[in-house]
């Protein structure tokens, strides 16, 4: 249910010459600014009231995974899952299952993971081998997916190598990202990315692998997930002390429209105090605390710098960390201060997440669970360099964590964001339960025009999709 278009301006966060806005800071960093950074998303959604009920109607799922899962580009897995020719890893979304496989040297296909005999699932977890085989009856393919054997084939006279092929399902890479869709209508992967390549260039996601991975069991809805990471405006709440480091009033949205979906961006400046955040709290304070908790997760070896208060504060951090990266990866890497200091989540729709940051370089997908609206997977990587000279190591295997685990506990190499990736998951049962206990003469959120405008867009998204 759409509200009434607004005629007053909207209040794009609100800074102050002491702890300015995004675009302030960005103007004043130290190298620059990139082709990100110079461009803003001009679409303003008007989509405040969002029904409840999509949340946890079963026949809402089961129309999403019709309506949207079976027609958009997905993220499926990452090229160093699976870094020899052979091998394969699953991926399910909801109770749909598929298989990624390396099946020649730069080349991928994916598959349905169903054998055409009684519909064995074909892969489990990763596995590897020059044959794909059923373990149930032992039929068996090549990995192009074509049909090497089948056990007694002359009970079988009507399937041939000519018909017996494992359907493909659409597939197509960027920046080592492995994207796969059932739709043949769809249009191009390269479309539906749109400006992100462009955006992400420098940070080269290609060159980069899974150096730590956990995947959750969340217990809410696969969208109360996402949405909790597409506006800093809990913050405050959640995590009251990032206020002294994280500007999360300060934070800027922008949703850029594409064929198909939409990239959304959302920014917190970091290094910088919040302006909820108390006031004797200088930029250097902020900055060189910020500091100590990145450098205790990715660089505790390397000595902190002093502080020097003639200079500004994320300038100072940034510095540093440009040095211990170039450092620790043996490159040089001269992106601009926002790069290693800000929050800077982009959002592919309808599941992925990518943050162009070097000091939290995180993936996310969010994924619907194979039976239950109720319930979902938040899939979490760490996606860093190798030092130059060296071979691209295979990716970490995924931490299972259930839905009564901590992160914290489960996946300590996290580190500060396992802290605060708990924080972030004790909200979301709350928020599951009391969607259903919504007024029913008012069953419907109420979202804020700016700091939730991409929650407001990606169910505007939904909404025209399952009305398709």
């Amino acid at each position: 249910m759409a509200s009434k278009t607004h005629k007053d301006p909207i209040v794009r966060g609100v800074g102050t010459p002491q702890r300015p806005l995004v675009k302030e800071l960005w103007a004043r960093d130290s190298h620059g600014q990139n082709l990100a950074m110079e461009t803003d998303g001009s679409y303003d959604p008007d989509n405040r009231r969002v029904g409840v009920e999509r949340y946890y109607d079963h026949n809402f799922a089961a129309m999403e995974l019709e309506k949207v899962w079976k027609k958009q580009w997905l993220f499926a897995a990452r090229e160093e899952d699976i870094p020899a020719v052979g091998n394969r890893v699953n991926f399910d979304v909801g109770p749909l299952s598929f298989f990624i496989i390396k099946s020649a040297e730069n080349e991928y296909k994916a598959f349905y993971n169903a054998c055409l005999h009684r519909g064995t699932q074909l892969c489990v977890g990763r596995e590897q081998g020059s044959t794909i085989r059923c373990p149930y009856h032992g039929w068996q393919w090549n990995i192009d997916g074509s049909l090497k054997f089948i056990p007694g084939h002359w009970d079988f006279p009507e399937i041939t190598r000519n018909n017996g092929a494992l359907p493909e399902v659409r597939l197509a890479v960027w920046g080592g990202f492995i994207f796969i869709n059932t739709d043949d209508d769809a249009p191009p992967l390269e479309e539906v990315l749109s400006l992100m390549p462009s955006h992400l260039s420098d940070f080269e996601p290609q060159n980069r692998y899974t150096k730590a991975r956990f995947r959750k069991v969340v217990k809410a809805n696969w969208k109360a997930v996402q949405e909790a990471f597409m506006e800093s405006y809990h913050a405050m709440t959640t995590h009251p002390e990032a206020m002294a480091f994280a500007g999360e009033g300060q934070s800027q949205y922008d949703i850029w429209p594409t064929g198909a979906g939409a990239i959304g961006r959302a920014v917190t400046p970091n290094g910088i105090p919040s302006i909820y955040a108390d006031d004797d709290i200088t930029e250097v304070d902020s900055a060189f605390g910020m500091l100590k908790a990145i450098r205790d997760w990715h660089y505790p070896d390397v000595e902190m710098p002093e502080p020097d208060n003639n200079r500004p504060g994320r300038e100072q951090a940034a510095d540093w960390l440009r040095r211990a990266w170039e450092s620790t990866y043996k490159r040089s890497n001269p992106a601009p201060d926002s790069v290693f200091l800000d929050s800077c989540l982009y959002f592919l729709y309808p599941h992925f997440c990518i943050w162009l940051s070097e000091a939290t370089p995180l993936t996310y997908q969010f994924l619907p669970h194979e039976t239950d609206p109720n319930l979902s997977y938040f899939d979490v990587r760490l996606l860093v360099p190798w030092p130059a000279g060296e071979e691209r190591p295979s990716s970490a295997l995924p931490k299972e964590i259930g839905a009564d685990e901590t992160v914290s506990h489960e996946a300590p190499e996290f580190k500060m964001l396992a802290y605060i990736f708990d924080q972030d998951m004790s909200n979301l049962p709350r928020v599951q339960r009391g969607l259903r206990a919504v007024n029913p003469k008012a069953p419907y959120l109420r979202l804020g025009r700016y700091q939730e405008s991409l929650i407001q867009h990606w169910h505007e998204l939904m909404d025209k999709h399952m009305s398709e």
